[in-house]
């Protein structure tokens, strides 16, 4: 479980990192035990809320493992580090601390022309990024989903590669075997009182043009800025604390794509990345389809619904809302009469309801908070999910 697995397939040249699988763990090389001597394992985990990471010494018959609601597996990591590099040093093994690492002060070379090509658009799961690189040697790469966040600059030197000016982060656009070119980033982060951990990774890919026929360039073009809302969680699913619509975005800048995903049909669209690691996981597939005249995505098993098919909630002293035969979670909207006032909600043990406000924040989940009375957000939605048949008797006043 040990071996270097990694280099068994496509990966950018060695360098510090916190990647560098085996069988079952994320790294068998992790950074900066090598910079040591010693050998370190690590597996790290993440739900939506709660976050884990094992680190391992084998040599030293030595581990640590960080547990946390909240933060991240990485930042769990870099304290499992310091937890033991300071064990070593109280018995012996390391005579003192790393100083940390950079790549130095970026000094500017001469760039090839022919890098200039290599600008346009890259993909990475769920994520698009716009490179543009000017002819003195700059580098600028921004994200499309997010326009008004700080594009990040880098300076061409000599080595090939376009670096920070904190000198933390170098970025090498590389074609593989394979025919794909790749935006290969290797970057030291430092966290106070924690330490300092390595990245080496192919970041995105760069996507090709992919032109698609006027018929379903139409059928995306009428999806542009829907939302989706789930209908087949269940009732005690944490999706619920959050607003877990999803939303369709089109770009300009990427006509024949959703996101990193080709457009592949009127009701398809499909990832066709080849990226090792973190950047190239979870590409689930597109699938619309229509039953009794209402929208559905299917995503890797997930379904939602339209926006179109959610209507606002009926305003009166007593109404009722009932889960159907499918099961399917039932959305509403909260009009504006009833905005202010107040719902109560009757229901069984085995179903919940939330709300949401305009932004899609979660003001109430009635699993988790048990209240089963909630003023009701202008502009806001509510869910209502539980088993096939479950009734939920509603008041407004």
């Amino acid at each position: 479980m040990e071996q270097e697995e990694y280099k068994r397939g496509l990966w950018p040249e060695d360098a510090d990192t916190s990647f560098g699988y085996g069988l079952g763990w994320d790294s068998v090389n992790l950074f900066p035990f090598g910079d040591y001597g010693i050998k370190a394992l690590t597996k790290g985990g993440d739900t939506i809320l709660y976050h884990a990471s094992l680190v391992v010494l084998p040599e030293h018959n030595m581990a640590a493992a960080v547990l946390s609601s909240g933060g991240s597996s990485s930042t769990n990591q870099l304290l499992a580090n310091e937890i033991l590099l300071h064990a070593l040093k109280e018995k012996g093994s390391i005579s003192d601390f790393k100083p940390e690492k950079s790549y130095g002060e970026p000094v500017k070379a001469d760039m090839p022309q022919e890098i200039l090509k290599q600008a346009g658009l890259y993909g990475a799961t769920n994520q698009l990024i716009k490179v543009d690189i000017g002819k003195a040697g700059e580098m600028s790469v921004s994200s499309l989903q997010m326009p008004d966040y700080p594009a990040e600059k880098y300076t061409y030197t000599a080595d090939g590669s376009f670096m920070s000016a904190d000198g933390n982060v170098k970025v090498s656009i590389v074609t593989e075997e394979n025919g794909r070119t790749y935006l290969w980033t290797r970057q030291y982060i430092s966290v106070p009182e924690l330490g300092q951990t390595a990245l080496s990774h192919f970041t995105a890919e760069k996507l090709e043009a992919h032109d698609i026929p006027e018929e379903t360039a139409t059928a995306w073009k009428e999806r542009d800025g829907k939302d989706y809302y789930p209908v087949n969680e269940k009732y005690t699913s944490v999706a619920y604390l959050m607003m877990p619509a999803a939303r369709i975005d089109l770009f300009k800048e990427a006509p024949g794509y959703v996101l990193d995903r080709r457009i592949t049909g009127p009701n398809t669209a499909a990832s066709n990345l080849q990226i090792p690691a973190v950047n190239g996981r979870d590409t689930m597939e597109y699938h619309f389809y229509t039953n009794d005249g209402i929208e559905y995505l299917d995503l890797a098993g997930s379904l939602y619904v339209h926006e179109n098919a959610v209507k606002p909630i009926y305003y009166s002293n007593k109404s009722y809302a009932t889960i159907p035969a499918s099961g399917y979670a039932r959305w509403f909207t909260v009009p504006e009469k009833a905005a202010g006032k107040t719902m109560k909600v009757k229901m069984p043990a085995n179903s919940s309801f939330a709300v949401y406000d305009e932004k899609g924040t979660c003001i109430n989940f009635s699993l988790i908070s048990g209240n089963h009375k909630v003023v009701l957000p202008e502009k806001g939605t509510i869910v209502f999910a539980g088993e096939a048949g479950t009734k939920y008797e509603i008041s407004i006043k």
